[in-house]
């Protein structure tokens, strides 16, 4: 083994095996290579409103539509659906009356005056084209769970911490524990949060112009009049040095010129259709992350592979002290020998070079 005095390389090359240090470090414990990481198998994610104990009247009534105040069970349609949720905010309801003889669900032609029409068929209205009061105050209540397909992780939100994070994917708008999620409601079993904290969390503002190409721009239509699309992001974790504990953070973003409507058909017992039109807020939840357990195998692994990096760094020392540095010609003749006479006029292999600063 040859050694080789030399301050700037021996430098380099102690500077280039502390970063690797750091780095093993880094790559054990902050990116928790002792765990068996896998993306969590998504489980069911349902949705729940429930009105404030008292409504007021915001200041949107008759600016320039009337408000009604409907119940939760009325607003959130349909009442569950898994994933995905939908509150009204907008809607107007019409009665679709058949003429004499006619019934909507039997017209045998495609001529047949009895088939129905939304825009031809005639009607009353029920109630007139008015926004939902007070949405804003109303809660939500989330619930849902995840598990490990490789791994046996099975658990719900109701045992994780959890918070929801702002637009900016930095500020904390509201955080949960076991303990704190049990003092807000001590019969929840989900995150409770405000419409008006979703919203602000997502960047949202039903008062906004909307930028839906549908949405009447002439006329200064609003979000809470065209509809929104909010698409939350379920983001799942370890909790840092806790292998058996879990956390994660809901990220909502609103997705920019999407509106929302839906109409929900109802049949009467007297043949007639009532539809209630509905604008509203879209609320679609993804579940990511990636989750995992303490495994051996993945640390050794980690190990293994990060320690294979010492080596890296000798080649790259050894290159720069054969190619680059001026003293090349000396250390090429230590680290080489020529062949004696009558061999091939070649370097053999010398020994290995050992830094030293």
């Amino acid at each position: 083994m040859v050694k080789v005095k030399d301050l700037r390389l021996g430098g380099l090359y102690r500077s280039f095996q502390l970063a690797i240090f750091v780095y093993i470090l880094y790559s054990i414990v902050i990116s928790e290579g002792y765990l068996h990481k896998e993306p969590p198998v998504n489980g069911a994610v349902r949705i729940s409103l429930q009105a404030p104990q008292a409504l007021s009247t915001p200041q949107y009534c008759n600016n320039p539509l009337p408000c009604v105040f409907w119940g939760a069970n009325e607003i959130q349609y349909p009442s569950d659906n898994a994933g995905v949720a939908f509150l009204t905010t907008r809607a107007i309801v019409r009665r679709y009356i058949p003429a004499t003889g006619c019934n909507f669900l039997t017209p045998s032609t495609p001529t047949d005056s009895c088939v129905f029409n939304e825009k031809t068929t005639p009607f009353e209205i029920i109630a007139n084209q008015s926004y939902i009061g007070d949405i804003e105050d109303y809660t939500l209540m989330i619930e849902h769970s995840i598990r490990g397909k490789a791994t046996t992780i099975a658990v719900r939100n109701g045992l994780m911490d959890g918070k929801l994070m702002a637009a900016d994917g930095k500020t904390v708008v509201k955080s949960w524990t076991n303990a704190t999620r049990m003092d807000e409601n001590p019969y929840a079993d989900g995150d409770i949060i405000k419409v008006s904290d979703l919203l602000t969390a997502a960047g949202a503002d039903l008062e906004a112009p909307s930028t839906a190409p549908g949405a009447n721009r002439t006329a200064g239509e609003t979000y809470r009049s065209s509809g929104i699309v909010i698409v939350i992001v379920i983001e799942y974790s370890n909790v840092q040095f806790k292998g058996d504990k879990f956390a994660y953070a809901y990220l909502p973003r609103v997705i920019d010129g999407n509106e929302y409507k839906a109409v929900e058909s109802l049949y009467q017992s007297d043949g007639s259709y009532i539809l209630k039109e509905r604008h509203g807020i879209r609320l679609v939840f993804q579940q990511h992350g990636e989750i995992g357990q303490i495994s051996l195998i993945s640390l050794l692994t980690n190990i293994v592979a990060a320690f294979a990096l010492f080596k890296v760094a000798t080649i790259i020392v050894e290159i720069l002290m054969l190619n680059i540095v001026p003293e090349k010609h000396i250390y090429e003749k230590a680290k080489f020998e020529v062949a004696a006479p009558g061999f091939d006029n070649t370097y053999s292999k010398g020994s290995v070079i050992e830094m030293e600063t």
